[in-house]
């Protein structure tokens, strides 16, 4: 396959599981999903793997296109598996939540089990 502009930039990893942080002053912002390591890019220079976006990319995570996800992982699902290192320059209050949603153990997500409701109740909600 040929290079592309993203071998480039100083990668932080060599993971391939990719959560897009956010997008400022031409830059994009990408953070690891199995490291929390941040990569910052030039906008246009994030080479997507398409096939990724659709759930066929055969290549997995040896692609030599980024496996960026729709949707990124919040603080409290990366604080249930990365624990305190996440918090670092979060604010007060929002470390609190995050500690104690950890010591409640209340899930993120209500899953509708089948012992006790029916596959006909909508889709799963977020609880705070």
């Amino acid at each position: 396959m040929c290079r592309t502009e993203h071998e480039d930039a100083v990668r932080p990893c060599s993971h391939n599981d990719w959560d897009d942080v956010r997008t400022r002053n031409g830059f994009k912002v990408l953070r690891c999903r199995i490291c929390q390591g941040r990569w910052k890019l030039p906008s246009q220079s994030v080479p997507r793997c398409m096939e990724f976006l659709h759930n066929r990319c055969e290549a997995g995570p040896e692609c030599v296109l980024l496996h960026v996800r729709r949707k990124k992982n919040n603080l409290l699902e990366r604080y249930d598996q990365f624990g305190e290192r996440v918090l670092a320059g979060v604010a007060h209050s929002v470390q609190k939540k995050a500690r104690k949603h950890a010591a409640t153990k209340q899930p993120l997500i209500s899953i509708n089990s089948s012992s006790s409701s029916s596959s006909d109740d909508g889709p799963p909600t977020l609880l705070d």
